[in-house]
Formats: C-alpha cells, sequence, structure tokens
C-alpha cells in the first residue's frame, strides 16, 4: 500500500533551514582572508614537527600532542588535518573548515529543538518551525564570529556539536521510552549520551558537561512530559549515566574550591574568589551581547575587564551576584509552569547557567572568553521561537492576532535581520587583520594587550613614530605592563634609541613577571630574541633581564625555568662560553618534564657551534624522557606513540654518527695529545671515571 504524499508545505522548515545555512555561509565568507592568530601558532605548529604528514604514523604523533587540557583534545586536533598536514599553512581552508562546523552545529540544534518543542505539545509542523527559528537565530548570532573565525575555537565547536547531537538522541531516546519502545529507547538514550559526551570531551574538556546539561533537559522538560518506564530500572540508568558523570565534574570544582579562601590565583592577576565574584558581573554582560548585537567586537583582549575585589568593590558586584541567584530560582520553578513558553525560558535558563560551571566560576582561567557561551547559549533563542511561531493545524490557520504573537513574530524576524548584518559587519573586520586590530585597540583602550598588538602592526608597516605614540600613552595608564614595555623596547631598538627609564623599567617587570601565562612567556622570549643584533639597552642587557626573569615569581615552575635557562644555554654559546652553556644545558635538561626532542636540540646546538665532543657527552649525561614513561596520560601516550614509531632514537642514531665524525676530525686536526694524559677541549666539562660517575658536581 503506497504512503499518502507529503504535502508541499511540510518540506518548508527544511528549505528555511537551508535558507538559513546557505544566508550564515555568506554572512561569514568575508572573514575568510583573515589571518592566525595568538593560540592557533601554539597549537597547530605541530603540524611541521615531522615533517610533511604523509605517513599515518606522523598523523598520530600530532593527534597525540596536544597539551591544551587534560586530554590534549585529539579529536579537535584530528579535524585540522583536513585543512593542512605542513607548517607554515593557509589559514583560509581552517577558517571555511570553521564556518561549516558552525553550520553544522546550528542544523543538529533545529533538531533538538524541534524535539524539545515536540516533548511540550507542538505540532509537527509547529515544532519544526519553532526548531528552525530557535537555530537560526542561534546560528546568525553575531556573538560567535569570534568563535567560528578564531581557528582553534574549533575545539570549543566539536565539543558543542557532539554534545548537541548527544542531547538529540537523548530526547528522541525518552520519547521511545514514554511510547514503550523500551528497548529501542534504551538504545538510543546510552549511545547518544555515552558517545556524544566522549567526542564532547575529547574535542574539548567542557564536554563533560554534556550529561549534567542532559540532566537540565530532564529534570527541566521531559519529567513531567514524558512518562519514564515503571520500576528501578530507569532511575539506576539515570544514576550511572547522569549522576555519576556529574558528580565527576562537581568533584573536579570542589578539588579547586579551597582557593576560594586561600587567596590561590594560579599565576593570574587575581584570586579565586575574586574570579568567582568577578563572573557574576561577566555572565550578564555575556547575556547582553547575545541578544543585543551590540555594535562593537568584542574581540579576543579582555584584560581591560575590571575585577570584583568584593561585594561592593566595583558596586555591581553584589547586584549582579543577586540577579543570577534570582533567576536561577525563577528558572528552576519555572520548570512546573502550566505554560510550555515559560517551561522553555526556565530550560533556557538553567541550561545556560549550568554550562558555565567549569569556565566561569573559580578555575583559575582567564576571565572572559566569547567562546564559551557558544555550547550554554544553545536554547538561548528557543522561548522566543515558541512564542513567535503560531500553531498550524490541517484545519483553517488561526489568525496571527494576538498582539503577544504579532510582536513576537516581528521581534524574532528583526532579530533575524539584525543579526545576520551585524556578523557580516564583523565578519569583514575579521578578515582584515589591520583593521581589526584597529578596532580591538579602539574598542578597548584600556587593554595593553589590545594596543600592544595594534603597536606591532605599525611596525610591521614601518610606521614606529605611530607605534611608539600609542605604547607610550598606553604606559602613562599602565607603566608597569610587562607586554607593553617589551613592545615598547622593541620600536626602541627600530629607532636605535630608547627613553630614559625603560632599560630599569624592563628589568623590574621582568623580575615580576607571571612568566606562567601563555601570553607574557611568549613575549618574553620574542623580546629577547629581537635584541641579538639591538644595543640601545647596553652590550650584556639580555643576560641581566634574564637573570632579573629568573628571580620571578614563577621562575620556579618547571616549563619556565628550563625555557630560561636555555635561553641563557644560548647566550653563552654565542659569546663563546660552551663550558658555561653546556652546565646550564645539563641544568634545564634534568628538570622533570623534559619534551622528547629537547635534549636533541641542545645537542645540535652544541654541535653547530664547534663542539661535538660536548654534544655527545650532554646526550650521554641526559637519558632520553622515552626510555621510562609513565601514567596514562595523553602526553604519556604520545610519548609512549613516538617511541614505538623510532623517530627520535633514529635522529639520534644519526646525530650521534655526525658528532662522532665531526669529534675525530677535531681531534686529528689536533695531533696526538701531550704524553700520559689526556687533553680536553677548553671550558669542556671534565671526563667521565672509570665506574661511570663524574668528579663534577653537577
Amino acid at each position: 500500500m503506497n504512503r499518502p504524499a507529503r504535502p508541499a508545505r511540510a518540506y518548508l522548515p527544511g528549505l528555511a533551514l537551508l535558507g538559513l545555512l546557505l544566508l550564515g555561509w555568506l554572512v561569514y565568507w568575508p572573514g575568510r582572508h583573515g589571518s592566525f592568530l595568538f593560540d592557533d601558532y601554539s597549537n597547530l605548529a605541530s603540524l611541521g614537527d615531522y615533517g610533511p604528514i604523509h605517513q599515518w604514523w606522523k598523523a598520530v604523533a600530532f593527534i597525540t600532542s596536544g597539551f591544551a587540557g587534560p586530554t590534549g583534545r585529539p579529536l579537535a586536533l584530528a579535524s585540522f588535518l583536513l585543512d593542512a598536514r605542513n607548517w607554515p599553512a593557509s589559514p583560509l581552508p581552517f577558517k571555511l573548515t570553521n564556518v561549516a562546523v558552525h553550520l553544522l552545529c546550528g542544523a543538529v540544534l533545529a533538531g533538538l529543538l524541534r524535539a524539545l518543542s515536540r516533548v511540550l505539545g507542538a505540532a509537527p509542523r509547529r515544532a519544526a518551525w519553532v526548531g528552525v527559528l530557535g537555530a537560526g537565530l542561534w546560528l546568525l548570532d553575531p556573538f560567535w564570529v569570534s568563535t567560528t573565525l578564531y581557528v582553534v575555537q574549533r575545539m570549543a565547536m566539536l565539543a558543542a556539536l557532539f554534545g548537541l547531537a548527544g542531547l538529540w538522541g537523548y530526547v528522541r531516546g525518552r520519547e521511545l521510552l514514554a511510547q514503550g519502545r523500551t528497548w529501542t529507547g534504551y538504545g538510543l538514550i546510552s549511545v547518544s549520551l555515552g558517545l556524544g559526551t566522549l567526542l564532547a570531551t575529547l574535542s574539548k574538556e567542557n564536554g563533560a558537561l554534556v550529561p549534567l546539561l542532559a540532566w537540565v533537559l530532564e529534570a527541566c522538560v521531559l519529567r513531567r512530559r514524558l512518562a519514564a518506564p515503571p520500576g528501578w530500572g530507569f532511575r539506576a540508568w539515570k544514576l550511572l549515566f547522569l549522576g555519576l558523570p556529574a558528580a565527576v565534574v562537581l568533584g573536579y570544582l570542589l578539588r579547586w574550591a579551597p582557593g576560594l579562601w586561600s587567596g590561590y590565583t594560579g599565576g593570574r592577576g587575581f584570586s579565586s574568589w575574586q574570579r568567582l565574584l568577578s563572573e557574576t558581573r561577566i555572565l550578564w554582560s555575556y547575556l547582553g551581547d547575545i541578544w543585543l548585537a551590540r555594535a562593537h567586537d568584542g574581540g579576543l583582549f579582555h584584560d581591560d575587564v575590571v575585577v570584583s575585589t568584593g561585594w561592593l568593590h566595583p558596586w555591581t558586584t553584589l547586584p549582579s551576584a543577586a540577579g543570577l541567584l534570582l533567576l536561577g530560582l525563577l528558572a528552576w520553578r519555572a520548570r512546573r509552569a502550566q505554560g510550555p513558553g515559560w517551561v522553555a525560558a526556565g530550560a533556557a535558563v538553567v541550561f545556560f547557567l549550568t554550562g558555565h560551571v567549569l569556565e566561569s566560576t573559580w578555575l583559575q582561567l582567564e576571565l572572559v572568553f566569547e567562546h564559551r557561551n557558544y555550547l550554554p547559549a544553545a536554547l538561548m533563542f528557543w522561548p522566543l521561537a515558541w512564542l513567535a511561531v503560531p500553531e498550524v493545524g490541517p484545519g483553517p490557520r488561526p489568525p496571527l492576532c494576538r498582539p503577544s504573537r504579532r510582536w513576537a513574530a516581528a521581534a524574532a524576524l528583526a532579530l533575524l535581520a539584525l543579526f545576520a548584518l551585524q556578523t557580516a559587519r564583523r565578519a569583514a573586520e575579521w578578515g582584515a587583520p589591520f583593521r581589526q586590530a584597529l578596532v580591538w585597540a579602539g574598542e578597548h583602550p584600556d587593554s595593553p594587550r589590545a594596543q600592544a598588538y595594534l603597536a606591532n602592526f605599525w611596525r610591521e608597516a614601518g610606521n614606529d613614530t605611530q607605534a611608539r605614540a600609542l605604547l607610550d600613552a598606553a604606559l602613562r595608564l599602565h607603566p608597569h605592563d610587562l607586554v607593553l614595555l617589551i613592545n615598547r623596547a622593541g620600536v626602541a631598538c627600530d629607532q636605535g634609541q630608547a627613553p630614559a627609564g625603560l632599560r630599569g623599567d624592563l628589568l623590574a617587570a621582568a623580575a615580576h613577571a607571571q612568566l606562567g601565562n601563555n601570553v607574557v612567556q611568549y613575549q618574553v622570549g620574542r623580546l629577547i630574541s629581537g635584541l641579538s643584533e639591538c644595543t640601545v639597552f647596553g652590550p650584556d642587557f639580555r643576560a641581566e633581564l634574564l637573570a632579573a626573569a629568573l628571580r620571578s615569581p614563577q621562575a620556579g615552575l618547571p616549563q619556565v625555568r628550563r625555557e630560561l635557562l636555555r635561553t641563557q644555554a644560548r647566550l653563552a654559546l654565542a659569546r663563546g662560553d660552551a663550558s658555561a652553556a653546556y652546565a646550564l644545558d645539563l641544568q634545564a635538561l634534568r628538570i622533570p618534564g623534559l619534551p622528547p626532542g629537547a635534549r636533541l636540540v641542545a645537542a645540535a646546538e652544541l654541535g653547530s657551534a664547534g663542539h661535538p665532543s660536548m654534544a655527545l657527552r650532554l646526550l650521554d649525561a641526559v637519558p632520553s624522557p622515552l626510555a621510562h614513561v609513565a601514567g596514562w596520560t595523553m602526553g604519556a601516550l604520545h610519548a609512549r606513540w613516538l617511541r614505538h614509531a623510532g623517530f627520535y632514537q633514529d635522529s639520534e642514531w644519526h646525530m650521534r654518527r655526525v658528532l662522532q665524525r665531526q669529534a675525530a676530525a677535531q681531534a686529528a686536526s689536533a695531533g696526538p695529545p701531550g704524553a700520559g694524559r689526556r687533553t680536553l677541549a677548553p671550558g669542556a666539562p671534565p671526563p667521565r671515571t672509570a665506574a661511570g660517575g663524574r668528579h663534577d658536581d653537577e
């Protein structure tokens, strides 16, 4: 028996969704020519660590090389192989893939909102239109431009994609359970939630929140409208699949809770308690940016955010905290409301607040990032879409005569158009890096990072005068900011003259630098490398700067200390003091957590400087970190894989052969040593004893 043909209007929601996806592609198109930014370089540069990735072992080595979080985010790294398999690379394919992922997130969100609307009692056609409109508003919101066009934030986008897909499967599975299709329902909710959480977490760690978000949907929407299977089975399933993962997340948060009263800063300029207070204000700012499509771009620089040091400092802290508490309580009570629109609004608010529990509480992360809202705001426009779309049935269409319906529909369509225009404008700024830097500096006049970023563009354009004026103005507001001082030093080197006091200010700032911060660490390294041919601060300024940095509060951190000691070793080698370089390298390479190739790089530097015997002794003195790998973290898995592939073993074997030939050639050219004693190259470390020990005190 043939199934009756579906009326043409049944396909309209799908066609509308395709139209919105096409519109989304078009409004993001101007941003395709933007450049890589900041964390893009640190996360993507390992594409070239082992040469072009044309062999599968190299692909696995790259996928397991992540360091951005506890998981290493291997799934997100794997997605970058779609765009390039070497480094440096063009940012264009990366940005286009990001846009495609964003559109896919919008399509999946439409399915989730449709399923949730069906649970609230909407007819199929109305549910489809609600899903399309709610997802379209989210998709075109200009607040996501900085997430979509910042390549490395694909990690957050993939976590959202898999999380939304898992939640969609969970809602559909609950419908099947309510219909009595027990085995199919349990299978779908288990696979959807389990696989969605796993894939989301392997993209970014906040994917671990997916079971907690599923619990929010269960408590706020599903429980009173979908009958649960009788007996204890569903309660046991919820305990295992929802309660246990949620307890793990909350336990992780509680692990860091003592920092709230201990004054822990984690290398930031604020304590855990101050961060928690500040986030109460920041969450309201997020909500304003999501809904209002403000004219400002926002961007990536938020170091100008005022930190809350108390409930009334600034005074908006207490009202913000009280407002969030009241909003959360009202939203939680809305789950028992009779009107489905109120239920949708309450669920959207609780979903948003729950989605921020990791990144917007007391964990010592940066204060503000727009991408943190990408998944939490997924339901944000669902209530408006529910109110704007009328019921449509097989009979005469009900007139859209109620004022609330008319105003909601007009507001939704106007907001959709405004979002599209603002997204296109912001995307155009992201596609023009110099203009983007001008906008960010203008919107964040109190941000040292934004001013320094623009100054770099002026320097690259050859306009040192403009760069100097910009930095001098910023330094009057932030006289001790190391990033500004470093960039001002670069201008001084370009112009061949330094203002009075800059040398002393740099040394003082380096001695108090928060070197655990990636931005600061990068800037210090950039300054030291840029001073190689700069004489305006004196001949020994690099050594003095390094000595000051070694006195900084975070110089004891293993990675920081290793980098500073290695830099000192390079300076010693450059001035011909091979013995000092060897001693510094030995000290640096013995710090725990040594990267696999660090000892080979140090040995290559000694060998290239004409000290092959020293290089060989350094290799002998520091065992390969791949020899004894402990634990099962992503870093340990990466080390095990490299050991299995033999890349560094082969590299060391070839290096040793070259160094041995060079050492033999040096020994032959030097002639036979004096009778009865061995000679050492000037400054070489003492030889090993017969028992394998050393006479030195390294």
